[in-house]
């Protein structure tokens, strides 16, 4: 009997010895990292690869969006494509949707845009979101960083087109901003008759953390085009200001555009 209580009492003290490691284990503190999760809904979204058209694009009031999360069908046309194809108006870039079809207006040059079947003018496009900014019946390539095409029903995200348009769909421009490299380009071209064409694009950031930018672009094309009897002038400058900073960004877009066609 004795042998048989001091084996239990034995077993007891061993089952003890081994509980207490696991119990002290148990208490240990877990330390977890932060996860710091950050977004904007003024920054452009990235181009995606080959940097022709980018992940997402303004939806309006809803800000910068993925394309995936946009409530209906939207494409953003980049600076690269614009760039890499000579673009000269708006009307070049959206000849690559095949949902658009560029015309043009009855006795004049007008750019007339036509996405699903119902046109859109080319004084109903926004401008960074807004109406009435524009120049009339031809916008210069050289005024844009971006060319966002919505489809569909919009005017619950951008407001009820001045001219009536857009039932269709709808088209934003972005202003260009200076990038966060210093940017210094220089183009001279060649066009179909005797067409010839040079334009500068610089930008800088200055100021504390590169918070102020400004880019200037400037335009000059002139001569016969491939139409016999035909001459086109254009003359364009624009200049973007930003500030972007922690609490609050401000930005301020000046352009002129004169376009003529004898």
């Amino acid at each position: 009997m004795s042998s048989r209580l001091a084996f239990m009492l034995s077993s007891a003290l061993v089952s003890l010895a081994l509980a207490g490691p696991a119990l002290a284990r148990q208490a240990e503190p877990t330390s977890v990292d932060a996860v710091v999760v950050t977004g904007s809904q003024v920054r452009l979204p990235p181009p995606y690869a080959g940097g022709q058209v980018a992940e997402g694009a303004r939806v309006g009031l809803l800000g910068a969006l993925d394309t995936i999360d946009a409530p209906f069908s939207v494409t953003s046309y980049t600076e690269a494509l614009i760039r890499n194809q000579q673009a000269r108006s708006v009307a070049d870039v959206l000849q690559n949707d095949p949902t658009v079809r560029v015309t043009k207006g009855f006795g004049n040059f007008q750019e007339l845009y036509v996405i699903r079947g119902f046109p859109v003018y080319s004084d109903d496009m926004t401008y960074n979101g807004l109406y009435g900014v524009l120049p009339r019946q031809f916008v210069a390539a050289e005024l844009i960083e971006r060319v966002d095409v919505f489809r569909g029903a919009n005017a619950f995200l951008n407001g009820a087109a001045p001219g009536g348009s857009g039932v269709g769909g709808a088209f934003n421009l972005m202003p260009k901003r200076a990038p966060t490299a210093p940017l210094t380009r220089f183009t001279l071209g060649w066009d179909g008759g005797e067409q010839i064409y040079g334009s500068v694009d610089a930008a800088r950031r200055f100021g504390t953390d590169n918070a102020y930018g400004a880019r200037l672009n400037l335009g000059l094309r002139g001569g016969e085009t491939a139409v016999e009897g035909e001459n086109r002038k254009l003359k364009v400058v624009g200049l973007g200001l930003d500030r972007r900073g922690d609490r609050a960004r401000f930005s301020a877009d000046l352009g002129w555009q004169d376009h003529r066609i004898d």
